[in-house]
Protein backbone atom coordinates (compact mmCIF):
# COMPACT_ATOMS: atom_id res chain seq x y z
CA UNK A 1 0.00 0.00 0.00
CA UNK A 2 3.07 2.42 0.45
CA UNK A 3 3.86 1.67 -3.15
CA UNK A 4 -0.07 3.22 -4.13
CA UNK A 5 0.55 6.36 -1.40
CA UNK A 6 3.58 7.35 -2.97
CA UNK A 7 2.31 7.13 -6.49
CA UNK A 8 -0.69 9.81 -6.34
CA UNK A 9 1.85 12.10 -4.11
CA UNK A 10 4.50 11.84 -7.04
CA UNK A 11 1.42 12.74 -9.54
CA UNK A 12 0.66 15.91 -7.54
CA UNK A 13 4.52 16.91 -7.14
CA UNK A 14 4.50 16.42 -10.88
CA UNK A 15 1.74 18.59 -11.49
CA UNK A 16 3.08 22.29 -10.28
CA UNK A 17 6.33 20.91 -12.38
CA UNK A 18 4.40 20.93 -15.24
CA UNK A 19 2.50 24.91 -14.63
CA UNK A 20 5.72 26.28 -14.11
CA UNK A 21 6.55 26.54 -18.21
CA UNK A 22 4.68 30.79 -18.43
CA UNK A 23 7.44 31.62 -20.96
CA UNK A 24 4.84 30.80 -23.55
CA UNK A 25 3.45 34.78 -23.24
CA UNK A 26 7.25 36.41 -23.74
CA UNK A 27 7.38 34.02 -27.08
CA UNK A 28 4.23 36.37 -28.23
CA UNK A 29 6.09 39.29 -28.45
CA UNK A 30 8.96 37.37 -30.41
CA UNK A 31 6.15 36.12 -33.09
CA UNK A 32 4.73 39.68 -32.99
CA UNK A 33 8.39 40.84 -33.90
CA UNK A 34 9.12 37.60 -36.59
CA UNK A 35 5.57 38.79 -38.04
CA UNK A 36 6.57 42.53 -37.93
CA UNK A 37 8.67 42.23 -41.49
CA UNK A 38 5.91 40.29 -43.00
CA UNK A 39 3.89 43.48 -43.02
CA UNK A 40 5.70 46.04 -45.07
CA UNK A 41 5.43 43.05 -47.70
CA UNK A 42 1.45 43.03 -47.47
CA UNK A 43 2.18 46.90 -47.83
CA UNK A 44 4.37 46.65 -51.11
CA UNK A 45 1.64 44.32 -52.43
CA UNK A 46 -1.23 47.03 -52.94
CA UNK A 47 1.20 49.73 -53.71
CA UNK A 48 2.42 47.42 -56.88
CA UNK A 49 -1.66 47.82 -57.86
CA UNK A 50 -2.89 49.39 -60.81
CA UNK A 51 -0.47 50.85 -63.25
CA UNK A 52 -0.99 52.63 -66.88
CA UNK A 53 0.76 53.65 -69.79
CA UNK A 54 0.44 57.07 -71.88
CA UNK A 55 1.72 56.75 -75.48
CA UNK A 56 2.04 59.76 -77.36
CA UNK A 57 0.96 58.20 -80.66
CA UNK A 58 0.58 61.45 -83.14
CA UNK A 59 2.14 65.11 -82.35
CA UNK A 60 5.40 66.91 -81.67
CA UNK A 61 6.22 64.18 -79.00
CA UNK A 62 4.92 61.17 -80.81
CA UNK A 63 6.66 58.19 -79.92
CA UNK A 64 7.49 58.76 -76.43
CA UNK A 65 5.32 56.47 -73.92
CA UNK A 66 5.46 56.64 -69.65
CA UNK A 67 4.18 55.28 -67.37
CA UNK A 68 2.08 55.94 -64.58
CA UNK A 69 1.64 54.30 -61.22
CA UNK A 70 1.66 55.70 -57.49
CA UNK A 71 2.53 59.00 -57.72
CA UNK A 72 0.69 61.27 -60.07
CA UNK A 73 2.07 62.08 -63.52
CA UNK A 74 1.70 66.38 -64.56
CA UNK A 75 1.99 67.25 -68.24
CA UNK A 76 2.65 69.88 -69.73
CA UNK A 77 5.83 72.40 -71.10
CA UNK A 78 7.34 73.53 -68.09
CA UNK A 79 10.40 71.83 -67.27
CA UNK A 80 9.16 70.89 -64.10
CA UNK A 81 6.82 68.68 -65.02
CA UNK A 82 6.75 64.25 -65.20
CA UNK A 83 6.14 64.53 -69.15
CA UNK A 84 7.20 67.67 -70.63
CA UNK A 85 5.39 68.12 -74.36
CA UNK A 86 7.14 70.33 -76.75
CA UNK A 87 4.31 72.01 -78.46
CA UNK A 88 3.29 75.32 -78.62
CA UNK A 89 -0.51 74.39 -78.10
CA UNK A 90 0.34 73.08 -74.38
CA UNK A 91 0.54 75.19 -71.65
CA UNK A 92 2.96 75.01 -69.13
CA UNK A 93 1.12 72.98 -66.77
CA UNK A 94 -1.39 71.14 -68.43
CA UNK A 95 -2.64 68.78 -66.71
CA UNK A 96 -2.33 65.34 -64.64
CA UNK A 97 -3.36 61.93 -64.35
CA UNK A 98 -3.74 60.82 -60.89
CA UNK A 99 -4.43 57.32 -59.11
CA UNK A 100 -7.23 57.08 -57.16
CA UNK A 101 -7.44 53.90 -55.53
CA UNK A 102 -7.41 51.44 -58.37
CA UNK A 103 -8.61 53.95 -60.84
CA UNK A 104 -7.11 56.42 -62.89
CA UNK A 105 -8.36 60.33 -63.69
CA UNK A 106 -7.04 63.27 -65.47
CA UNK A 107 -7.27 66.60 -64.60
CA UNK A 108 -7.27 69.55 -66.30
CA UNK A 109 -4.81 72.49 -64.51
CA UNK A 110 -6.65 74.75 -66.00
CA UNK A 111 -4.87 74.77 -69.52
CA UNK A 112 -5.66 77.31 -72.16
CA UNK A 113 -6.63 75.32 -75.13
CA UNK A 114 -8.06 72.26 -72.77
CA UNK A 115 -7.83 68.77 -72.14
CA UNK A 116 -10.15 66.25 -74.64
CA UNK A 117 -10.76 62.59 -73.87
CA UNK A 118 -12.26 60.80 -76.55
CA UNK A 119 -12.84 64.30 -78.36
CA UNK A 120 -14.83 65.57 -75.39
CA UNK A 121 -13.31 68.74 -73.32
CA UNK A 122 -13.14 67.54 -69.84
CA UNK A 123 -12.05 69.37 -65.97
CA UNK A 124 -11.59 65.97 -64.47
CA UNK A 125 -12.80 62.53 -65.78
CA UNK A 126 -12.06 58.94 -65.14
CA UNK A 127 -10.09 57.52 -67.81
CA UNK A 128 -10.85 53.89 -68.86
CA UNK A 129 -8.37 51.46 -71.01
CA UNK A 130 -7.91 52.32 -74.45
CA UNK A 131 -9.25 56.47 -74.05
CA UNK A 132 -7.92 58.72 -76.22
CA UNK A 133 -6.07 61.93 -74.60
CA UNK A 134 -5.72 64.84 -76.40
CA UNK A 135 -2.85 67.61 -75.06
CA UNK A 136 -2.19 70.53 -77.52
CA UNK A 137 -1.33 68.82 -80.85
CA UNK A 138 -0.44 65.47 -79.06
CA UNK A 139 -2.95 62.82 -79.46
CA UNK A 140 -1.80 60.36 -76.01
CA UNK A 141 -3.34 56.84 -76.36
CA UNK A 142 -4.02 55.49 -72.41
CA UNK A 143 -3.43 51.76 -71.40
CA UNK A 144 -4.21 49.99 -68.00
CA UNK A 145 -1.42 47.40 -67.60
CA UNK A 146 -2.69 43.59 -66.27
CA UNK A 147 -6.16 44.00 -66.93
Amino acid sequence: MGMGADAPHESTTLMPAWQSPPPTPPAIPDTAVMGGPTQPILRATPGGGAQAELTIESGPDAGHTYRASESALRMGRSPDNDLILRDPATSGHHARVERRGEQFWIVDLGSTNGTLVNGDPIQEKELKHDDRITIGQNAVHFALLGS
